[in-house]
């Protein structure tokens, strides 16, 4: 949430906090952090939160000194949050870690006082969801001065949970995810955690506690480096099955793991992004009381909360070793029948060798760990692509196309990126993300490829956008000559002019099964929700095209054996055909005691009617090739090309053109190129007086003179259209469906 464009950590003056209202925050804390719960048998479990309980109070009360400050902050979605902000805590000694530890020992070594003497950080966030549901989270700075809670429960099938009857010791709520140390840079840019990189899940009781509210650390380092919640739909899913699970027993891999897609968790904060870069030290001077973290070591004020693997905001690394089997035999004794109980799950023994330095172990809530950890995670997981050797390869490639194409130059930014670039990148190798780059976005990427001298930009014309147009490519640079000579001979000298071949768009009619017509109809859901479309962009979407909707009634037909036997080539209607396709629903339903359903129809007046119920969409496909460039539900944007008299005078016309930003063409260089091509006055209006009004970064432009006949040539790439020379050599080929064009009372049609 904090690592993403939009965000903001800067607000208005921060206030101090009321003492009464630091008791209630006191109070809301310690029920966020731990289950309420009596007669604790458990020793470990009530000295952990015996010294957490006494940390969180000297954090808000502070007794000893230091105010809690609070800042209204507004979010990247619009929402209003309050961050919670802890200053310095007076000087204490600290404990400095010792080698070896227990568990036990590491407790005693935790701080029971705000450890940050020299830094004010962020303790607490309150905001609302769209659901207008109030939520604090915990940040990072404090849960680092946490113990790391005990691990919790087994992952591949786990059984009912233990009832406050039979176990009621108090328990931290919060449980945790682990995920490979690769994943934590991603993590670290701002990304959400995806499904695929988790390898630990906990039970769906214990999310339930939580309320989907999940820490996230590394594998080997128990400290956690985010905090967020776990996707709407993934939580629904695993924590309340339709089903009710399979005999109580659920299987975390079919949720997430290797081979599961999606969002797995949401980030709300995490190490690297805005809120982390508040409690930066400003100075790097050393002096002064401080206290350590006794799991690595390392001071709490230098900004990585005293953790040796989090390095610089970018990435955080195992601190913890795995040890022998035969190492330190004598001392596992003590915990002999506990381990012979977990020998029974490879899994749960992969994370306790992990651990073993720590000697952590299991209780009933314990780790849930993916069900090949025993395998080396390096060898089970594919490389990640180098989306900048993606980038680097496509620019080059599109820079030869263009020179081979002989383009005309300059070309807008956002019409390189869309139609050349993106072109470039091999279709049947690895897609380019720009948002896994180190440049995230084209702009500075352009820029810097000028710096070095391989292209020319040109400016916007207010002089603001430094990448508004590509204006020039240096033929001769030796970057692009060693690239052209390796494709050569790599692919063949008459390889640029094969991947060059001109592409159009397409619009294709797309179809939705409305939810209550699947209920009715008990439709399967991978028939519904394209599962196994044809295209990646689709499988899952919902979006279904005219033959897989066909099927689907088909298929219904066939399986209710619906074929009328009285009649050739009908179909009987039953009961919930007849519910679902003929009867109106109760919003739009007429009074009519007296009105009759047909029993039997035409199959193909069913299937008419079929799809007169299924909500419309549309795709936008790039051929050849068919790829879908984007999906959307209802009609497909238009292009509104509009002919009227000029004020006073019937004999000169007007043209006025919108929408072409939807296709992604930048309308202030379009309009500039319309006008050299066709020799007219071009003006481009933002907030245009009597008209329609306009979405946000859109124009409408006015030509002089009459081009609707002109202007659909040029977009649609049909150069017959128009005997104009300045209608030819465009490369916009947008489908003339999108098209629209409205002739004005008192305007004449065009002789043909």
């Amino acid at each position: 949430m904090f690592a993403k464009e939009g965000s903001a950590t800067v607000g208005k003056n921060d206030s101090t906090l009321k003492k009464s209202e630091r008791r209630k925050l006191r109070d809301r804390t310690l029920q966020l952090l731990f289950s309420t719960g009596e007669d604790c048998s458990n020793n470990a479990a009530e000295e952990w939160t015996s010294r957490a309980e006494k940390l969180i109070n000297d954090v808000i009360i502070a007794p000893k000194g230091g105010d809690v400050l609070t800042r209204k902050l507004k979010l990247a979605t619009g929402d209003h949050a309050t961050l919670f902000l802890r200053t310095p805590s007076p000087p204490t000694a600290g404990v400095e870690p010792t080698n070896n530890q227990l568990y036990d020992d590491i407790i005693q070594s935790y701080p029971t006082t705000w450890p940050y003497h020299k830094t004010t950080q962020p303790i607490l966030l309150e905001y609302e969801d769209v659901d207008r549901k109030v939520h604090l989270i915990p940040l990072l700075p404090m849960l680092a001065a946490l113990p790391p809670p005990l691990s919790s429960s087994p992952l591949t099938k786990v059984e009912s949970p233990i009832t406050d009857a039979q176990d009621k010791t108090k328990r931290y709520k919060i449980p945790n995810v682990s995920v490979h140390p690769e994943v934590s840079k991603y993590i670290c840019r701002g990304a959400d955690l995806m499904s695929a990189g988790i390898r630990t899940f906990p039970s769906p009781w214990t999310l339930r506690q939580s309320k989907g509210l999940v820490t996230v650390s590394i594998i080997g380092n128990p400290q956690p480096a985010a905090i967020g919640f776990v996707e709407r739909t993934l939580f629904r899913d695993y924590c309340y099955p339709k089903n009710g699970g399979n005999n109580g027993e659920y299987d975390a891999s079919t949720f997430v793991g290797t081979g599961t897609k999606g969002v797995g968790v949401n980030i709300v904060n995490c190490y690297g992004d805005d809120l982390w870069k508040i409690g930066l030290p400003k100075s790097t001077k050393q002096g002064g009381e401080v206290t350590f973290n006794p799991l690595t070591g390392g001071e709490y004020d230098n900004g990585d909360y005293g953790n040796a693997g989090f390095v610089d905001g970018k990435y955080v690394y195992r601190i913890l070793q795995q040890v022998e089997e035969d190492e330190s035999h004598d001392d596992e004794e003590v915990d002999s029948d506990e381990a012979n109980n977990q020998d029974d799950n490879a899994c749960e023994e992969t994370v306790n060798n992990e651990m073993r330095e720590m000697n952590i172990s299991d209780s009933n809530e314990g780790t849930v760990v993916h069900e090949n950890a025993n395998n080396d995670i390096d060898d089970e997981k594919e490389p990640d692509p180098d989306h900048d050797d993606i980038l680097v390869a496509a620019f080059f490639t599109s820079l030869l196309q263009i020179l081979v194409n002989k383009t005309s130059l300059p070309i807008p930014v956002s019409t390189y990126y869309a139609k050349h670039l993106m072109n470039a990148v091999p279709p049947d190798g690895p897609k380019l993300d720009l948002k896994q780059t180190t440049y995230k976005k084209i702009g500075p990427f352009l820029l810097e490829m000028t710096s070095e001298g391989v292209i020319q930009l040109g400016t916007s014309s207010d002089g603001k956008d430094k990448c508004a147009t590509l204006s020039g490519i240096v033929k001769n640079h030796p970057d692009l000559v060693a690239f052209k000579q390796k494709w050569k001979a790599e692919n063949g000298a008459d390889s640029l002019m094969n991947t060059s071949q001109e592409t159009k768009l397409a619009v294709v009619d797309l179809f939705i099964v409305p939810h209550h017509i699947a209920d009715i109809l008990q439709l399967e859901k991978d028939e519904v929700m394209a599962t196994t479309a044809k295209t990646e962009e689709r499988r899952g979407t919902g979006f279904l095209t005219k033959k897989e909707c066909n099927a689907i009634i088909e298929n219904y037909i066939d399986r209710e054996e619906l074929k009328d036997p009285n009649g050739k080539g009908k179909v009987s209607i039953n009961g919930p055909l007849c519910d679902a396709i003929y009867r109106a629903s109760k919003k739009n339903k007429v009074p009519d005691e007296g009105q009759e359903y047909p029993t039997s129809v035409k199959r193909k007046d069913l299937i008419e009617k079929f799809f007169d119920k299924m909500e419309k969409g549309h795709a936008l496909v790039e051929m050849p090739g068919s790829r879908i460039i984007k999906i959307g539900r209802g009609a497909p944007p238009s292009v509104d090309i509009e002919v009227e008299n000029r004020q006073g005078n019937k004999r000169k016309f007007l043209t006025r053109i919108r929408g072409m930003e939807e296709y992604g063409i930048d309308g202030k260089s379009f309009a500039n190129d319309v006008s050299h091509r066709f020799a007219c006055s071009a003006s481009v209006e933002t907030n245009p007086v009597g008209r329609p009004a306009l979405k946000k970064n859109r124009v409408e432009i006015v030509f002089q003179g009459r081009l609707d006949v002109e202007l659909t040539a040029l977009l649609s790439g049909d150069e017959k259209m128009s005997t104009h020379g300045g209608a030819k050599n465009a490369n916009f080929n947008l489908p003339k469906s999108v098209i629209n064009v409205v002739l004005r009372k008192g305007i004449p049609a065009k002789k043909k």
